[in-house]
């Protein structure tokens, strides 16, 4: 099956996006399937993938690796796009992009997809004074997009019941993105600890994201900061760069948690994993996250998760068996924490149930769950044809 996947989004950009994109594609590869990618145009990047086309783009300043596609420039596209015989067209957003794979979907008659990423409501307060109009222009034109698509995809359950609250008509399934279970495995923290000057004594708390208002990251400072008067030994390492990373910083010093708190930045996807491996516990505040893949990631590593009980987590983690969830409370947040470093068989007995939850969310199993999803839709989009032929042959 010949797949063409229109992203707003894609390397060298790292994102939930672009990682699930490139956990599919690899998967479906191997089983003879073919991806083309159509995504805007990265100055001074040089794609290594012939099957990736790069609409026209503008960059934003600050915003290098995040280009906003222009494809009413990008007319070539149509013509690609048609010589490629393309079985269906799988959109990763409601945008620019999005809206052109729909437009090729429909001229080309064949069927879309498209995958439900982001809770995009959430991220309005970036234009506060305009915050309730753009929630209901975003929902709006949500509703709008997916009607107009075959098949819609959310990678949590949670997501599923927001787009059915907005109205939307179009099937929906849950398919959340895989991971490469070999790729985590319990390692001795005592590199990690030597790399980033970390006491030996002290226990790992760890979070992976961006660092932005919308992931509640002052909230998990503020139940640190308890933590850490009950419990010393203890070290938090933030792994992520974003928009709140030196707002984040002030109030670290403002706390007086420097030497117990590590900022990494942005590091290589191999690096992050040998620290998932390393933690002993996954500190997680967001209340957004659509799946939360590194919920999955951490529990694919042994390190047990304290989760805020709202949306994507929820499908991740049985509570009191695999990790915990918690409500948005500092004290019960921080509870759980406590509870965790004092007890290492508590911790031991809920990271082994945590990695053999992970592999519900192996790359192989939910590759494989899309495939069949491809398959049905195409097949459905196209079953009148045999009746058409049968007829015109009588």
């Amino acid at each position: 099956m010949k797949i063409g996947i229109f992203s707003e989004c894609y390397s060298p950009t790292i994102n939930g996006v672009v990682i699930s994109i490139e956990t599919f594609r690899k998967q479906l590869e191997k089983k003879g399937h073919e991806f083309y990618i159509f995504a805007p145009g990265c100055r001074h990047f040089k794609d290594a993938n012939p099957n990736v086309f790069r609409s026209p783009s503008i960059s934003i300043p600050g915003r290098s690796f995040y280009p906003v596609a222009l494809p009413f420039l990008a007319s070539s596209l149509y013509a690609k796009a048609a010589s490629l015989n393309l079985d269906l067209i799988h959109s990763q957003h409601i945008f620019s992009m999005g809206r052109l794979g729909l437009k090729i979907a429909r001229k080309l008659d064949i069927p879309i997809i498209h995958t439900y990423h982001t809770l995009l409501t959430e991220y309005t307060y970036y234009v506060p004074l305009l915050a309730n109009f753009a929630k209901k222009f975003v929902i709006n034109m949500s509703v709008d997009y997916c009607n107009r698509c075959d098949q819609i995809v959310t990678p949590s359950k949670p997501m599923r019941k927001v787009l059915l609250a907005y109205g939307i008509k179009t099937p929906i399934e849950v398919i959340p993105t895989g991971i490469p279970l070999e790729k985590f495995a319990r390692l001795d923290n005592r590199p990690l600890k030597t790399k980033w000057d970390i006491p030996e004594r002290q226990k790992i708390l760890l979070f992976v994201g961006r660092l932005a208002k919308e992931k509640n990251i002052h909230f998990l400072f503020d139940a640190f900061l308890k933590i850490i008067k009950e419990y010393p030994d203890v070290h938090l390492i933030m792994v992520g760069g974003g928009p709140e990373e030196n707002n984040l910083k002030e109030q670290v010093k403002t706390l007086d948690l420097f030497k117990n708190i590590t900022f990494t930045g942005y590091l290589p996807k191999e690096e992050v994993e040998k620290i998932f491996a390393s933690a002993d516990i996954f500190v997680f505040p967001s209340k957004t996250e659509t799946q939360g893949i590194v919920v999955a990631e951490a529990m694919a590593a042994g390190t047990v998760p304290v989760a805020v009980d709202k949306m994507g987590p929820t499908d991740v983690i049985s509570d009191k068996i695999d990790g915990f969830l918690v409500p948005e409370n500092i004290d019960e947040f921080a509870d759980k924490i406590l509870r965790l470093l004092k007890d290492d068989n508590l911790r031991a007995v809920m990271s082994q149930k945590a990695m053999e939850k992970a592999k519900n969310f192996s790359d192989e199993r939910t590759a494989e769950h899309l495939e069949n999803l491809y398959v049905k839709v195409k097949n459905s989009y196209f079953a009148y044809l045999p009746f058409t032929n049968e007829v015109s042959e009588g």
